[in-house]
């Protein structure tokens, strides 16, 4: 049972930490509940991917290994380390991790418990690095077969097809 009952004598302020959790009913140890021979399936997101298939790894770490050294990104270390963070997880299946806390103790060095409200590195910095990545596809990788997109509001790459690009526009300016 995930909770017990609350003695009636119990005053949660004058108790240690430990003890105040049996008072508001919080169980401390999950484990009891977690048999060790049971397996949980968690849902892996796909390794690559745009609208028209997946690309190999080969290929993704090619266009990023462009787009690193474009005079786009020139001299933005930050950025850069950014794009191989969110590209290598999302490579690895581990996209659902990709979350502002996680990337400002990953990539730019907060302790774990910052306040992304408070220090907004994380969404400034992605900010700044989709404008880099429209400005290099606007100009040096205007040729590239591979786009790498990272969508308003989230924090996973998107790999396109440059056609798929091409095709997309066409129907937004209808």
């Amino acid at each position: 049972m995930w909770t017990r009952a609350i003695p009636h004598t119990c005053n949660p302020r004058s108790l240690h930490i430990k003890e105040r959790s049996h008072c508001y009913g919080i169980q401390t140890s999950v484990r009891q509940d977690l048999l060790p021979t049971q397996s949980y399936d968690v849902p892996k997101a796909p390794v690559a991917s745009g609208t028209a298939g997946v690309f190999s790894r080969e290929e993704v770490w090619g266009a990023v290994d462009r787009i690193r050294k474009s005079r786009a990104m020139s001299g933005c270390q930050r950025l850069e380390q950014l794009l191989n963070f969110v590209v290598d997880s999302t490579l690895k299946g581990e996209s659902m991790h990709l979350k502002e806390t996680t990337i400002g103790v990953a990539v730019f060095g907060r302790t774990p418990d910052y306040d992304p409200k408070v220090d907004t590195i994380v969404r400034s910095q992605a900010w700044r690095l989709r404008s880099k990545l429209k400005k290099y596809y606007a100009s040096e990788g205007a040729n590239d077969p591979i786009v790498i997109d990272i969508p308003t509001g989230h924090y996973v790459p998107v790999f396109h097809l440059r056609e798929e690009v091409a095709i997309e526009e066409e129907r937004k300016a209808q």
